[in-house]
């Protein structure tokens, strides 16, 4: 097995605070204050960019570590990736989830003969 570009570039961790938003039944939007951190093994020249956007929400020169706060109104999924400035190549991405709960298929907690 031979190493290619990809193997030699060192790990990037990308996460993301809350990466779930579950909507009660009739609710259609998921507003949600949102910290995304990432920290990669020697400084990098980053931006982070949300996937319906085209310009980056944030770049960072010469870091190993990097934190940005989004406020979100959602009501599907939102990817964010980062990638090497002036670059095209998305290195690690991360998907903010929206959920719609769903009642019907929920467990029920207790027994339905339990008079508790």
């Amino acid at each position: 097995m031979g190493n290619s570009y990809a193997d030699s570039l060192p790990l990037i961790q990308l996460s993301l605070k809350p990466r779930l938003c579950v909507l009660s039944e009739g609710e259609e939007v998921c507003r949600d204050t949102i910290e995304i951190t990432w920290i990669a093994q020697k400084a990098r020249s980053l931006c982070l960019y949300q996937d319906d956007t085209g310009s980056p929400l944030q770049c960072w020169d010469a870091a190993r570590e990097g934190r940005y706060t989004i406020e979100l109104a959602a009501s599907e999924n939102i990817n964010f990736s980062l990638r090497e400035k002036n670059e095209d190549t998305f290195l690690v991405t991360q998907a903010f989830e929206v959920v719609q709960e769903s009642t019907k298929y929920r467990r029920r907690n207790r027994n339905p003969w339990s008079f508790f």
